[in-house]
């Protein structure tokens, strides 16, 4: 039982510490190179209340994660954006392909004070808190207390988000291949947990995608907020952090 306990612990931190690569590797891809969206999506119109965090580095707009308004000034995202994003700016753009010369909205980044507290519940929902309301946009729709929990495996999904689109080959390992275009994608709910739930993709997030809202079917109401992948290609599994729990809800509650 020991053993266990200490493996399930050193899962933990390995899961944790994936968490933060994910983002640092978003800035540090994108100070080199564009940034972009969903594996085998298609370019989102439907969803204008999606936009992508970005930062200033050097004078330069860098892409740092994807993101969701739930009012006109609220501007959720994942836990782990806002940690990497440190003492650096907080932007938001809401262009369908973010270029330097899209509009950019400041705001305050609102760090989760649970985010990298020990325990499963990885704590993954933070906000920017926009200076200016955005009221031309539209917003997502906050599940209910425990929503998730009558819903069924394989029920339908939509992602959302600007995150890599695929991977270039070349020497070495695949490169993702970012274009900063708000992608959307079709998934199925595998498997419901208390803290998170996991979603098999057939159109999964990638890096950069982190933050942006997994939907409940073709609704407006978030699911939860895409979180990580399970290994460096967006293979296999994805992750979301769930938005319907008490901690979640009460997190946003104060800025809704």
């Amino acid at each position: 039982m020991g053993e266990m306990k200490n493996g399930l612990a050193a899962e933990e931190r390995d899961m944790r510490r994936s968490l933060r690569l994910l983002a640092t590797l978003v800035i540090v891809l994108a100070s080199a190179a564009p940034a972009a969206a969903i594996l085998n999506g298609k370019p989102d119109t439907a969803h204008p209340y999606v936009g992508i965090l970005v930062t200033d580095i050097d004078g330069q707009l860098v892409p740092v994660c994807s993101g969701f308004l739930v009012n006109s000034t609220a501007f959720v995202t994942a836990a782990h954006c806002v940690d990497d994003l440190g003492s650096f700016p907080a932007y938001v753009s809401f262009d369908q392909r973010f270029t330097p010369s899209s509009p950019v909205v400041h705001g305050t980044a609102v760090a989760n004070p649970d985010f990298g507290s020990p325990g499963k519940d990885t704590h993954d929902i933070a906000l920017i808190v926009l200076d200016t309301p955005v009221a031309n946009r539209g917003h997502a729709e906050l599940p209910a207390a425990g929503q998730l929990e009558s819903a069924a495996k394989k029920n339908a999904l939509t992602i959302v988000g600007y995150g890599a689109e695929g991977f270039l080959k070349g020497g070495g390992h695949p490169v993702p291949d970012f274009k900063l275009v708000r992608n959307t994608g079709d998934s199925r709910l595998s498997k419901l947990e208390k803290v998170g739930f996991n979603v098999r993709m057939s159109s999964g997030i990638c890096f950069g995608d982190s933050g942006g809202p997994v939907l409940l079917g073709d609704t407006d109401v978030v699911a939860g907020v895409s979180s990580f992948v399970n290994n460096a290609q967006c293979a296999g599994n994805a992750f979301a952090y769930r938005v319907d729990t008490a901690a979640s809800l009460a997190f946003l509650a104060p800025y809704l």
